[in-house]
């Protein structure tokens, strides 16, 4: 059976862009169906001349006043709906401290608009802060694209939610955030596995990947979900990278969620064509979840 996942604290990072703005309505949406609340951060990064200020005064710059008053007006919407509220500015390299707050806030899920810069024709980045923070998060992370259309409603609805693995037990990890959310918003749930190059004309060692793949499936999910710790299962739906993204674009899955660790394929795609795609073309938004050393997910209370 799963442990219950508890969605109680939801840290909302926001540089004021479009894209945060969306974001900002899917972390409202969770807050509302899992009764969470919104912890808003803005990190500023303050001029050599503010810090000057600020330690002079000893007390906030005009930069950091401005930022306050832009998040206290976002607060100030949200409350209105009845959630509750807090706001946070600090100053800093962003990822350092976002990943911080993450912590410091004791937050279980945290929420970001990413909004994808262009380098020629083919080649996207999603910028080194997110890519950092995606990897380093010690609670899962809800990435919003800049193709994620506005206007979500308050009461969440998901058509569908697509859960991306690599065969890995570390990519495991995300198996009981899909199944939870997929239970939660009374969404089915299409699985795919990300095939390694190595194994994609060796079949012996495709079964060896999903033979793994179920030992770590049965740990996480014991009894929940006994087709998805069955090796034929995993083996009929092992695709190429490129597949697995034209799948992921033809599904229209309003959710994705990825299982994702320092040394796996969808690690190593992270940097390339793969996270580009998703993570920067996406039109619904995206749940990484990485194994860490963190204790293991905690029954709710």
């Amino acid at each position: 059976m799963i442990a219950e996942i508890k969605l109680s604290r939801i840290l909302f990072a926001t540089d004021f862009l479009e894209s945060s703005r969306v974001a900002l309505d899917y972390a409202v949406a969770f807050a509302e169906h899992f009764h969470a609340t919104i912890v808003m951060l803005h990190v500023v990064e303050l001029t050599q001349a503010a810090r000057e200020v600020e330690a002079e005064t000893a007390g906030p710059s005009l930069m950091r006043r401005a930022a306050q008053e832009r998040l206290d007006v976002l607060a100030t919407g949200v409350r209105r709906l009845g959630l509750a509220v807090e706001t946070h500015i600090d100053d800093g390299i962003p990822s350092d401290v976002i990943l911080s707050a993450v912590d410091r806030f004791h937050a279980n899920l945290l929420v970001l608009g990413v909004h994808g810069v262009h380098r020629g024709l083919e080649h996207l980045l999603i910028g080194s802060n997110t890519e950092k923070i995606l990897l380093s998060a010690r609670c899962p992370t809800l990435t919003v694209g800049a193709h994620v259309l506005s206007g979500v409603d308050l009461q969440l609805h998901f058509d569908k939610i697509l859960y991306l693995s690599d065969f890995t037990q570390e990519a495991t990890a995300a198996a009981p955030y899909a199944i939870f959310l997929g239970d939660a918003f009374d969404a089915p749930i299409e699985v795919y596995q990300l095939m390694p190059a190595i194994a994609e004309d060796n079949q012996r060692l495709q079964l060896a990947l999903a033979d793994e793949c179920c030992k770590s499936m049965k740990a996480a999910l014991g009894d929940a979900s006994p087709d998805w710790c069955e090796a034929v299962f995993h083996l009929e739906r092992g695709m190429a990278v490129d597949q697995l993204i034209e799948r992921a674009q033809r599904q229209h899955a309003s959710l994705i969620v990825l299982g994702v660790h320092t040394e796996s394929q969808l690690h190593r795609h992270l940097h390339t064509s793969f996270a580009y795609h998703l993570l920067a073309r996406a039109t619904c938004p995206i749940l990484s979840v990485r194994r860490h050393d963190a204790p293991s997910i905690k029954a709710a209370t």
